[in-house]
């Protein structure tokens, strides 16, 4: 058989690989993209909608997606899968069996053109990265089952906050969440109220989605996000100490009028052993899913044990999204119940969430959260690339199967037209 031919059914190897481990997730495909984060139970009832540009470019979006849930420790393996990347490629050419005779330059003229190649590689990963994490495009859309449901953000920044984007302005905010199939969120920047009130200002009569006001304190180690305060809160009050996390979580509801909330990842990495105690100083509710990096980290058995703290304590549970602007889809919904909460004005529905919470407590809210692979222990944590591809493809919906494997023998056939002997010198 010449050698281009082979040379060609040993790089379709790849796509059509790929083609197979897409069908395959098929055939054991999740019976919804989306979960209880309170008892890992699928939910059938509740849907993502993708807009025609999400579906269209399904590999690439779906990817990003993963990205942007991915842990801090999830991260730190996806860049060591990068940075390797490209050698291993390398490596599998050279065992691929090519003829001596074509073994390619010296090595002093090779070494060059083998760095210029790593260089773009890496600026094409970084500029896919950047895309993921930085840039606008389309996010899926929470669809809920019923009508009087509400999906609610309890958690969420603006550029007021030290740590939020430039960008990311109090409108943008509300652009944000209204796109992801929020019909409602609070605002909480750190220790200031600006935002908050800016959101409320630059609402529209008429609009769906509705801002509420509440905002994240800084104490001592802590962070505590109170929802619907009346008052202006000066955290330096109260900072410093555990006591003054105590007396804080006890005056937040006489003083200040709002829910205190207790925030990812704080309480697991400095109180977990007395988040029992913190829960009866006051805490109204307790975050269980936190879309930042550095909370995706928390592990599965201690969300368990919050949940079960949560219905001891008769305490409401939330998933946030905690965006600051930087990522651009969501993790995580709280679901309520609120009937005719469509036809309330921002201030009627902050009254409604507020009053249901306190009185459905543990009832109060479900959390959904997308179908992903959660970070494992080492040394099973570095085969999580290739568990992520495989739980982002069994989340695949048929469309967005069938436009990935599109999108692999499209790449495959352009990259045989670009590659032809007669066109390029054969890279080796």
């Amino acid at each position: 058989m010449p050698s281009r031919i082979k040379t060609n059914l040993r790089v379709a190897a790849i796509p059509a690989a790929a083609t197979l481990f897409i069908l395959a997730a098929q055939v054991f495909r999740f019976p919804s993209a989306l979960k209880d984060a309170a008892t890992g139970e699928f939910l059938p009832g509740y849907s993502l909608e993708f807009p025609w540009g999400h579906l269209l470019s399904a590999p690439f979006s779906a990817w990003a997606d993963q990205i942007t849930f991915n842990s801090l420790a999830q991260h730190k393996v996806l860049l060591l899968y990068i940075l390797l990347g490209f050698w291993a490629f390398l490596a599998w050419r050279k065992s691929s069996g090519e003829r001596k005779e074509n073994a390619g330059p010296p090595l002093r003229r090779a070494v060059p053109g083998v760095l210029g190649a790593y260089a773009l590689y890496l600026a094409a990963a970084l500029a896919f990265l950047s895309w993921a994490m930085l840039y606008p495009r389309p996010a899926a859309r929470l669809r809920l089952g019923s009508p009087e449901e509400l999906a609610v953000d309890f958690h969420s920044h603006t550029r007021y906050s030290h740590d939020g984007r430039a960008s990311f302005t109090p409108r943008a905010n509300l652009d944000w969440h209204r796109g992801m199939g929020f019909d409602a969120g609070f605002i909480t920047d750190h220790n200031l109220a600006e935002g908050s009130e800016a959101a409320a200002e630059s609402w529209k009569g008429g609009e769906e989605y509705r801002p509420l006001r509440g905002v994240e304190i800084s104490l001592h180690r802590t962070h505590v996000v109170v929802l619907g305060n009346r008052a202006p809160i000066d955290n330096r009050e109260y900072d410093g100490s555990l006591e003054g996390v105590k007396r804080f979580l006890g005056d937040c509801r006489k003083r200040f009028g709002g829910l205190p909330v207790l925030s990812l990842p704080e309480y697991w990495r400095h109180h977990w052993e007395r988040l029992d105690e913190m829960a009866g100083w006051g805490a109204a509710g307790v975050e269980i899913a936190n879309g930042a990096p550095k909370a995706l980290d928390f592990p599965r058995e201690k969300r368990r044990e919050v949940v079960e703290l949560c219905r001891r304590r008769n305490l409401f549970m939330a998933g946030v999204s905690d965006s600051h602007g930087w990522g651009r889809a969501a993790y995580a919904w709280s679901v309520m119940t609120i009937p005719a909460h469509r036809s309330m004005s921002p201030g009627g529905l902050e009254g409604a969430v507020l009053e249901t919470l306190k009185r459905e407590g543990f009832n109060a809210v479900r959390v959904v959260e997308r179908a992903k692979q959660e970070p494992l222990p080492l040394p099973w944590l570095l085969l999580d690339p290739l568990l992520g591809l495989w739980a982002m493809a069994r989340a695949f919906t048929l469309a967005q199967a069938a436009v990935s494997i599109a999108w692999l023998w499209a790449a495959w056939a352009a990259a045989g037209f670009l590659c032809r002997d007669d066109r390029h010198p054969k890279f080796h």
